[in-house]
């Protein structure tokens, strides 16, 4: 178990025992500290009548420190940002918190007008005390796990490798502002030049492991975790070519911005190490909405796969009925980070398709579509088994489709950024699919690569929404790819 996920797992057990605690601390300043008047007179429950109600409370707060992305890596950002996430889950908590305990009373207030009734003000102090706790105790957690780590890493232990593109002037400063900052938990393993007569050489005291090619390699055998173009680039190709060697590496990747990126803004720049980097192939969707997002995934497949048995059943049955094969076409894809999965989908081709003509993409009166296939492809049915790889966790139900190998390397040298779009996780239905037809030649791949593009900077679950309502209409109207 590495140190980043022990931190996590530390984090959300001091989670449970902070949000019990702040609960009955509550409790402890409403009923035995002597600041509030016992406005019934009687004697209060004691503590451990409450344990129960603490414990149910306790589930709901991790949730929603889940949602709202508290269990994400905190360690390059300040306390500060994290301080402000914690004190927006405690105070939407809160107020939650509030309209369920006076829904009695707000039902009261709407037929008799008197607000006497639930704007007592010992309820609001119970409430905002109850509140400060949670705010000081899931706060206090979190500092004193940002202090550990920092501790940790100023040690060298579980800090992050990175590489550093550019063996020059600007690469040396950073190598230098990374040094001053240890407690961030970064290291520089050394440097990437494009320059090939450099390599094996040295500058300032890191090797120059190779050029951008050897970055995969370099990667895998250093086990870098971040990657950061160290001197300002007005050129995109040369970026372009950078990241395309990256686009199958699970590591983070900066850039320090020229004056214009920072100006346009059309990137997202994070401060670390004393200067501005801009964060290149980042999800877009908050950490709230990607958990959602997931949770929907796993809902929705569930239920489409258990409720519609009997017609996929049925639906396989035919395809076995009208052509030679198994009904459950099995094709190895390209996912998220370049990890090749089998996909799942019902066959709509003969099954001896490519034997001969090899890899290619389907077109319009496609000879090698059976006619129950044809059907299925222009009402999507065809997907259905791809709910598996949903479950899975291969695929969502919104993203840009996935390829296969043979066209993934040929797309990433015909299509500039196209690592872009296998930095996503792939999708059973997109905004490409949804405003585009089948592909039938690499001139549409391109064109979806523009609205994978889209969807890519203008990820959010509204837009999932959106995709999902328009597939739906797909379906319903067949009026899907021939």
């Amino acid at each position: 178990m590495s140190v980043r996920f022990a931190e996590k797992v530390i984090t959300f057990l001091f989670d449970l025992l902070a949000v019990n605690v702040a609960f009955f601390t509550a409790y402890w300043i409403r009923f035995s500290s002597g600041l509030f008047v016992n406005e019934s007179g009687g004697i209060p429950a004691a503590a451990f009548t409450y344990l129960e109600p603490s414990l149910m409370l306790s589930v709901v707060w991790i949730v929603m420190f889940f949602l709202t992305g508290l269990y994400r890596d905190w360690n390059k950002e300040s306390r500060l940002d994290e301080f402000f996430v914690v004190a927006r889950t405690v105070c939407t908590g809160i107020f939650l918190f509030f309209l369920v305990t006076s829904a009695p009373q707000i039902m009261e207030f709407t037929q008799t007008g008197d607000i006497r009734k639930f704007l007592t003000p010992t309820k609001f102090a119970t409430i905002l005390t109850y509140g400060g706790c949670m705010l000081f105790f899931a706060s206090a957690n979190r500092f004193a796990m940002h202090t550990l780590t920092g501790i940790l890493f100023s040690k060298g232990i579980a800090v992050s490798k990175v590489l550093v593109v550019g063996a020059n002037r600007s690469g040396e400063k950073l190598v230098r502002d990374i040094n001053s900052f240890p407690k961030l938990g970064y290291r520089v393993a050394g440097f990437i030049d494009d320059d090939g007569s450099r390599k094996g050489s040295v500058c300032g005291g890191l090797p120059i492991f190779g050029t951008y090619s050897d970055i995969p390699s370099v990667a895998q055998r250093e086990k870098i975790g971040g990657l950061i173009i160290g001197h300002v680039s007005g050129s995109a190709n040369e970026i372009s070519r950078v990241l395309n060697y990256c686009g199958e590496l699970h590591i983070n990747i900066y850039m320090v911005p020229s004056l214009m990126d920072v100006i346009s803004g059309h990137q997202k720049t994070h401060q670390l190490f004393g200067v501005p980097l801009m964060v290149l192939l980042q999800d877009h969707m908050p950490g709230w909405e990607a958990q959602v997002k997931r949770i929907i995934d796993i809902a929705v497949s569930f239920l489409v796969l258990l409720l519609g048995a009997p017609v996929w059943l049925a639906v396989g049955g035919l395809i076995r009925l009208t052509s030679a094969g198994p009904a459950i076409y099995k094709q190895e894809r390209v996912g998220r980070n370049g990890k090749n999965y089998t996909m799942y989908k019902f066959r709509s081709m003969y099954s001896d398709a490519e034997s001969r003509s090899g890899p290619q993409w389907a077109s319009e009166n496609d000879p090698r579509i059976t006619p129950i296939g044809r059907f299925i492809r222009k009402t999507r049915l065809d997907e259905i088994p791809q709910f598996i790889n949903v479950l899975k966790g291969e695929m969502s139900l919104v993203g840009p489709r996935p390829e296969r190998p043979f066209f993934v390397e040929q797309l990433k040298q015909e299509i500039p950024w196209y690592v872009r779009r296998i930095k996503m996780k792939p999708g059973i239905t997109g905004w490409a699919q949804v405003k585009h037809k089948y592909d039938s030649s690499i001139e549409d791949v391109k064109q979806k690569v523009l609205y994978d593009l889209y969807y890519f900077e203008n990820m959010s679950l509204s837009l999932d929404l959106k995709i999902l309502v328009r597939t739906i209409l797909v379906v319903l109207t067949g009026k899907g790819a021939h």
